[in-house]
């Protein structure tokens, strides 16, 4: 319940008096609850998890004692019902709720169905505590990278000519789960040649060809918690211009990484890495450069530009600078990094040095 005792402390002050959370990430920060169709109501008088017939056995399990779990009533999943026969039992009238996760159709459900209760809007208030990590959070996600740097480092010997980026994802996703993943962290990334100057491109049937980049960007789920790592190694023989691309790349986000600790403001990685690139390159440089990690892939704080918030000791975040050169190619390199009050801690270490495979 310790959690749930923090969110409590920071709504004392919010000017509600009951929360309703729907964002499955929320809900089971605040309970550990790992099903899903599940809503908490969390107010000083009680704590609720709103959930149905296929999760209230496993939600009894896995949620603290304090935690009352609720099937909704009449078997109407997300019944305004529900929600008000629970504002009842807590006695409160002001009811909180995630703007921004809340469709407006459910929305206007429930301003029409709780007539006795405001609604009052807010944004990330359980997304803001969940930046800092516990040391729970921070062990599952040390060992989710651990598991991504081991399965990455199987793969090598599968990387070679004529090898479609198909079959190089199959077999990463087959070592990650080999090395003790759950999950993949998200949609594997492999390209190769050109289209490495994809951000976000697609896997697709190409086949590895000498003398191009080959990028990887993916990451091992552990315990519920998402590893993200991206590395840029070449096939075969590196050109002169991978060579200079790469050490420029791999000096800027070496710098971003070491810029980042307890009280520095976020736009500053960004700042670094402008800093370091040629003017040549810098168009190509993508100004999203990091993130938060943890319970989702992409959380707060996003590292950018204009970034204000600052670097507090216990946030896991990303530094992943890179440069996409359409027709020609990209690369990217990516650590999940640990913020500390002195130097950060690399949780992802797989080699940084150009690898011609």
């Amino acid at each position: 319940m310790e959690r749930i005792k923090q969110f409590l402390k920071k709504m004392s002050a919010s000017g509600y008096d009951a929360f309703l959370a729907v964002k499955p990430e929320n809900v089971s920060y605040l309970t550990h609850f790992t099903g899903d169709s599940s809503h908490l109501m969390v107010s000083e008088t009680g704590t609720f998890l709103l959930t149905d017939g296929r999760y209230s056995e496993q939600a009894r399990m896995e949620c603290p004692a304090g935690v009352e779990v609720l099937e909704w009533l009449d078997n109407e999943r997300y019944g305004v019902k529900t929600y008000a026969y629970v504002l009842q039992k807590m006695n409160a009238a002001k009811l909180g709720f995630e703007s921004n996760v809340l469709s407006y159709a459910d929305y206007l459900k429930l301003s029409a169905g709780l007539t006795d209760a405001s609604l009052i809007a807010t944004t990330d208030v359980i997304d803001e505590l969940r930046m800092i990590k516990d040391d729970d959070e921070i062990a599952f996600l040390r060992k989710a990278c651990q598991i991504s740097d081991a399965a990455l480092q199987a793969l090598i010997p599968s990387i070679k000519p004529g090898v479609s980026e198909l079959e190089l994802t199959a077999t990463l996703e087959y070592q990650l789960r080999m090395q003790g993943a759950e999950d993949i962290s998200f949609a594997t990334i492999v390209l190769s040649g050109s289209k490495t100057s994809l951000l976000h491109g697609h896997p697709g049937t190409k086949k590895l060809e000498n003398g191009e980049f080959l990028l990887f960007d993916f990451g091992a789920l552990y315990k519920g918690y998402h590893a993200d790592i991206s590395r840029t190694l070449v096939v075969g023989k590196a050109s002169d211009r991978h060579k200079q691309v790469y050490a420029m790349i791999r000096e800027a986000q070496e710098k971003a990484v070491f810029s980042i600790r307890d009280g520095v403001v976020g736009n500053t990685p960004d700042a670094v890495v402008r800093e370091t690139l040629s003017e040549e390159y810098l168009p190509y440089y993508y100004p999203g450069m990091g993130h938060g990690v943890g319970l989702e892939i992409h959380e707060q704080p996003f590292i950018k530009k204009g970034c204000d918030t600052v670097f507090k000791t216990g946030m896991v975040v990303t530094v992943e600078p890179g440069v996409y050169i359409p027709g020609w190619g990209g690369l990217r390199i990516e650590d999940t990094i640990l913020v500390r009050d002195g130097e950060p801690e690399l949780l992802t270490n797989f080699p940084k040095e150009l690898m011609e495979v």
